[in-house]
């Protein structure tokens, strides 16, 4: 599709707190203003690092974000708004912001687009997805992954044409300041092999499956397993890790703002993901660092990863392909150094934001002309 040189109107409601994991899409919005889109954005206003880069490119933002799923003086807020600006499009990134706008932009012309990234809990007979993803206001959801859009169109037939796929992207330069942990401060040598699981635990995580496939590995003294991430210290995966063979080297390190550091001092990440996974972005900033993956070729996250070129891919529920996976990188320096440097150049050539910002273009062209 050729883009259009026009210039947009968007308002975004969203939230930015949180700088590390919201920045694949803050950093779309920031892209599209120096391309001399009009931006406005309502966040919380303690996201204070985006507001002022969002500030700094000519965003205008508006520090009046949703707290509740309903709440009419928002409404009337986002209404009166939207009527003043004339938006052409507006996101809805979260729950809080959908909710609220669906009810303030009825009868109004300006697109309401939406996202969806995680792929499990979309059910046709689940009312609060109607005041949501199925409320007939909403023009577009973007899915990031094609699992997700599957789903939706599967639980929503009547609206499969609301659906479209744009992968959030990364940049490789967004964590080229990122500095490795010193292994010495966290008890390691620089011998040992460590693997690093950066998750939160969630029944499709398949942590048990992933703790099994180290039992497989208690001869091999020099691996260690880190588990990065909350509830790791909670049953059953507690139990779990106490009775594995190889529980001296697997390390419980619970939530950690540093995380990204200590992935960069890692010889390789790992996911055991049995479903639901929609592009991980742990596994994306692991290959940004040219840290190669080994993940489960679930929907959602087998495209990110070539087996055999950027890391290992694995079969679901299947410990000992685990096991086989983990060895053959433990054993071959050559071969996970060379993976890792091709699992970044696969973000920077594949899955890279400049990307996303065109089908982002891409689908406001598309949304005009209907």
């Amino acid at each position: 599709m050729t883009v259009s040189l026009k210039s947009y109107k968007i308002l975004v409601i969203s939230d930015y707190r949180e700088i590390n994991s919201s920045r694949p899409e803050a950093e779309i919005f920031v892209n599209l203003a120096k391309k001399g889109h009009e931006i406005t954005i309502l966040s919380y206003p303690d996201a204070t690092f985006y507001n002022t880069r969002f500030r700094s490119v000519g965003i205008k933002v508006l520090e009046t974000h949703p707290t509740k799923k309903i709440a009419l003086p928002i409404i009337n807020y986002l209404r009166q708004l939207i009527i003043k600006e004339q938006f052409d499009f507006v996101h809805a990134f979260n729950s809080l912001g959908l909710t609220n706008a669906v009810w303030a932009m009825i009868g109004l012309n300006s697109k309401l687009i939406t996202y969806r990234g995680y792929a499990g809990n979309t059910h046709w007979y689940d009312p609060m997805m109607f005041l949501k993803y199925f409320h007939p206001r909403v023009d577009m959801i973007i899915c990031n992954s094609e699992i997700t859009r599957d789903i939706l169109a599967k639980n929503m037939p009547w609206a499969k044409n609301k659906l479209t796929v744009i992968l959030k992207g990364h940049d490789p330069e967004w964590l080229k300041d990122v500095i490795a942990i010193d292994r010495k401060g966290l008890g390691f040598t620089e011998d040992d092999i460590l693997i690093c699981c950066v998750a939160n635990v969630r029944a499709f995580k398949g942590i048990p499956y992933l703790i099994k496939a180290f039992q497989n590995l208690s001869n091999e003294k020099n691996i260690h397993l880190l588990l990065i991430g909350n509830r790791f210290d909670e049953e059953p995966i507690h139990s779990i890790i106490l009775k594995s063979p190889f529980a001296k080297n697997i390390h419980v390190l619970g939530y950690r703002d540093d995380s990204l550091s200590i992935l960069a001092s890692c010889d390789a990440c790992i996911l055991a993901s049995t479903h639901g996974e929609a592009l991980t972005k742990s596994v994306i900033e692991a290959m940004c660092l040219g840290i190669p993956p080994i993940i489960t070729d679930i929907s959602g996250n087998k495209n990110l990863v070539i087996d055999g070129e950027s890391g290992w891919l694995v079969p679901p529920r299947d410990a000992e392909s685990l096991s086989k996976a983990i060895l053959d990188m433990s054993r071959n320096k050559s071969e996970r150094i060379r993976r890792g440097a091709n699992a970044k150049e696969q973000i920077r050539e594949n899955f890279h934001t400049d990307r996303t910002v065109m089908e982002f273009i891409e689908l406001y062209v598309k949304l005009k002309q209907i």
